[in-house]
């Protein structure tokens, strides 16, 4: 076949004909059985030196690739001339081949068939212009001989200042090559780092690209912890954080790397953390939020004045434009974070006046400054007077029901004036009849045609008589609707927490008021209550196409027992006992909310003073940090994709027939990402061999096939292992089933056995994940689907059933253990995931015990029907385990 080949295939000059021969050329056998060489490869070096020789540049650099790829030093000795001299090609196509065909043989077989090889790449490299070329050559060099290499960089570096040269803006895929090769000699030989690390700052000051200024600031960072050095790699680093061309993914990875050396040089980042400020001007969110995440890392007190000023400019620059507004919310976060760190600072930036002017935004941004404010007044009397005087000036323009909740409870708290503030809110919610936006329009429609009318005689404009008919029923809206009025009567969906809120709040100001002018206030306010109390709401029935129930609801009980007991307190059937102490309650609350973030503070250190020195590669998976990832990726190849336990793979494995089947097969499930992979283990139970025994799969729901299996054939009494891929595209749950096909023995029909089918778990897609309780409380409001859970167990300890329930559905604990051992005869608490998809789901756990054991109820949330209701049935399984 090989002379044939030869004789005929060869002498063929299309283009086409010359690469398949070539890929048939590196594909066969060359050797005997003995080692030796064919001799028909004696006339193919013949044909590939006439190649090499070629007058076209293609032919003879995919011949250099060839020859390149051939280890036999019998068919070398007629190629070595061809292949030197062209590394004198006048095309460079040729010349970068030629040099790594060069590179490969004296890497093969060292400087005994060409012992003048580094001479001649070294001096093509000093009159070479291309830039691949180059890199080739400057490559074999660093693996040849690298003191050479050295020597032509010491002389090139020096005029590497000059744009037009080797080393301007155009020379990346050299530089990076240079800066590899660096790398490798300073780890290599240390005791020469110091000549080399100039070489790396020249390049990382001069350089103009990207790639080239993130490699040089990472080599740094792994090279050195010298504090000039370290300094030199951030400001590379923000040079190309701030680089308006550069792309947001690149930024993306510029601040994972200096989150990642935070720990390590706390002070050298703090003083560029202003720079670091300029790409908040990125319009992406994301490279944003890392931004502030970062900065208010770095806050300290020489720093803390000048970043408030820059995020406060950025807050009144983007106040008010609907497209900024999680921008705003950000920047709302990271001002409450330096005003909470650095208080002294608040006054005198006058942040307080440019915060509660954001309470007239949006919903969620007005939530978060609100918080925010309700904690200032809280912890620093000398703002009190301020932040009231501004909550009156704002109030009736308020838009939002959470901003009004924290803003009845600091007035009804901290006010000087109750009267005023009193009188503030009854104008606010205005006079009654209080009626349910839809009821209003719908008696304004019935009472058109029937209406009760009444005759009235004036005086025109011109001096005559007139008749005037009015109407004694008047359903219309008001003309001025604003503030608590509008939040209550123009609205389908009342939300009655708010007028719980409003209640409680006038009863803590009446009481306020000196005894003998509560009177004046005490009927208009039970008036305005018995009003409210009566609202009627349609409660949202889809969220997306904002569809509301046909059928009005009154008041829940729980809010109608709470604003009851404003009732009894303000006619005095009840002291007003409860209504003191408010202030402590939260102050007490936020106590424990510092001592827990100063926790998980000091769980960040990973490392202490006293810890033993330990060495990466004898460590294990759990001892690896993000650091040693960074230093070598061969590291993390090694210890990165190293599989589970055994022991956990075990526990997935699913019996697919019976024991009493002529062929056993079983699955063991692997997660990998967004992929399942199947690995089926077949045993033939018969006594005869089984031919094309094959798995046939199918799968329902979110779950696509990605690998079948192939057709095998399985002796008797043997085994054999085959896989399958499956591709996952959500969390929700999903069924592979199918059936085992094999041929009949003695021929005829297939034999079919029916396989169990395999139900993909949606906790295996959960894994823990920590949130605040603001954002939980959000995607609490957001998720409308939900699945309840029973809980009934014979166990007595609270703490120790949540604890397991957290540990069996992949889901971690928000609620911290003091609040839950508040009590030793209930417990509340929230658990929070996420899924590989980066789905959320949210769990909320009422609890109490009994004599017989635990019982309450578990409510499960998430953003799809799906997903709800396979947690809501895996949670079901998992609660009737605990034991």
């Amino acid at each position: 076949m090989i002379m044939t080949i030869v004789q005929h295939a060869m002498r063929v000059e299309s283009k086409d004909m010359k690469k398949l021969l070539l890929l048939y050329w590196e594909a066969i056998e060359k050797t005997n059985p003995d080692g030796t060489i064919k001799d028909e490869m004696v006339m193919l070096c013949n044909a590939l030196r006439n190649d090499l020789l070629s007058p076209n540049e293609f032919v003879r650099a995919k011949t250099l690739r060839l020859v390149a790829k051939m280890k036999y030093r019998e068919m070398m000795d007629s190629l070595l001339q061809p292949v030197v001299d062209n590394l004198n090609h006048r095309h460079p196509y040729v010349r970068r081949n030629a040099v790594m065909c060069v590179y490969s043989i004296y890497m093969s077989f060292g400087d005994s068939l060409l012992p003048d090889a580094v001479e001649k790449v070294d001096e093509l490299l000093k009159s070479e212009t291309d830039l691949s070329t180059r890199r080739n050559a400057l490559l074999f060099l660093f693996e040849a001989q690298p003191e050479v290499a050295m020597k032509y960089l010491s002389s090139v570096l020096a005029d590497e200042e000059d744009n037009n040269s080797s080393y301007g803006a155009s020379a990346d895929i050299l530089q990076l090559v240079v800066l590899d090769e660096l790398k490798r000699v300073c780890k290599a030989n240390p005791q020469e780092k110091g000549r080399h690390m100039k070489s790396i700052f020249q390049l990382a000051n001069s350089s103009k690209s990207q790639s080239v200024l993130f490699e040089c600031a990472s080599t740094i960072i792994q090279l050195t912890k010298s504090p000039n050095a370290v300094k030199t790699a951030i400001s590379t680093y923000i040079k190309l954080l701030n680089d308006p061309s550069a792309d947001n993914n690149v930024k993306l990875l510029v601040l994972e790397k200096l989150a990642d050396i935070r720990p390590q040089f706390p002070k050298l980042l703090q003083e560029q953390a202003v720079d670091l400020l300029r790409s908040l001007s990125s319009p992406s969110n994301d490279i944003r939020k890392k931004c502030l995440d970062l900065v208010l890392e770095l806050l300290s007190s020489r720093n803390v004045e000048e970043i408030v000023r820059i995020l406060k400019k950025e807050l009144l620059n983007v106040q008010g434009q609907k497209e900024e507004f999680p921008y705003q919310e950000l920047l709302i976060v990271a001002l409450h974070k330096c005003a909470v760190s650095f208080p002294d600072i608040t006054g005198q930036l006058g942040l307080v006046e440019v915060l509660m002017d954001c309470c007239l935004l949006q919903a969620s941004t007005s939530a978060e400054v609100a918080s925010f404010v309700q904690q200032l007044m809280s912890s620093y009397q000398s703002l009190q007077s301020n932040i009231i005087d501004k909550l009156h000036h704002i109030f009736a323009e308020i838009s939002s029901p959470q901003v009004y909740r924290s803003a009845l409870w600091m007035l009804s708290e901290y006010t000087k004036d109750p009267s005023k503030t009193i009188v503030l809110i009854l104008n606010t919610i205005g006079e009654g009849p209080f009626i349910n936006k839809r009821e209003r329009i719908a008696h304004t429609e019935a009472a058109k045609d029937e209406q009760e009318q009444i005759h009235r005689t004036v005086i025109l404009p011109d001096g005559t008589y007139g008749t005037q008919i009015i109407s004694t029923f008047d359903f219309s809206r008001p003309k001025s609707v604003s503030g608590l009025r509008k939040l209550l009567t123009e609205v389908e969906e009342v939300d009655f927490y708010l007028v719980t809120a409003i209640a409680i709040a006038l009863t803590k100001l009446l009481y306020k008021v000196e005894e003998k002018n509560r009177e004046n206030y005490k009927q208009d306010i039970l008036l305005i209550l018995c009003g409210l109390v009566q609202l009627r709401t349609y409660p949202l029935k889809n969220k997306a196409e904002k569809e509301y129930s046909e059928v009005p609801f009154s008041i829940d009980p729980d809010n109608f027992e709470r604003i009851l007991q404003c009732f009894q307190t303000l006619t005095g059937i009840i002291y007003p006992d409860w209504l003191q102490g408010g202030k402590e309650l939260y102050s007490h609350c936020q106590t424990i909310a510092k001592q827990i973030e100063e926790q998980l503070e000091d769980e960040k250190f990973i490392t202490q003073p006293d810890d033993l020195l330990t060495i990466k590669q004898l460590r294990g998976r759990e001892g690896i940090n993000d650091m040693d990832f960074i230093e070598e990726d061969a590291f993390k190849a090694i210890f990165q994709d190293t599989d589970e336990d055994y022991g956990k793979r075990v526990s997935r494995v699913r019996q697919l027939t019976g024991l009493g089947d002529p062929v056993y097969v079983e699955c063991m499930m692997r997660m990998h990402l967004y992929d399942i992979v199947l690995e089926f283990s077949v045993f033939n139970k018969s006594s005869e061999t089984l031919q094309n025994l094959t798995l046939e799969l199918a799968s329902q729901g979110d779950l696509k096939m990605v690998e079948k299996p192939l057709p095998i054939n399985l002796a008797p009494g043997k085994s054999a292992q085959i896989k399958a891929s499956v591709k996952v595209s959500s969390s929700e749950a999903g069924v592979i089933f199918g059936n085992l096909t094999y041929d009949s023995p003695k021929g005829g029909n297939l034999n079919l056995i029916t396989l169990n089918e395999i139900s993909i778990d949606a906790i295996e897609y959960i894994h823990p994940a920590t949130c605040n309780e603001t954002h939980f409380r959000q995607l609490w409001q957001d998720f409308k689907w939900e699945s309840p859970v029973s809980v009934n167990s014979p166990k007595t300890n609270l703490l120790d059933y949540v604890q397991k329930l957290s540990k069996m559905s992949n889901m971690s604990i928000l609620t911290s253990e003091n609040v839950m051992l508040c009590s030793d005869y209930f417990l509340v608490c929230n658990l929070y995931g996420q899924s590989r998809f980066a789905e959320d789901a949210l769990m909320n756990v009422s609890i109490e015990r009994k004599e017989n054991g635990i019982t309450g109820n578990i409510r499960i949330r998430a953003k799809t029907e799906g997903m709800a209701k396979c947690l809501g049935e895996r949670v079901g399984g998992i609660t009737q385990h605990i034991k």
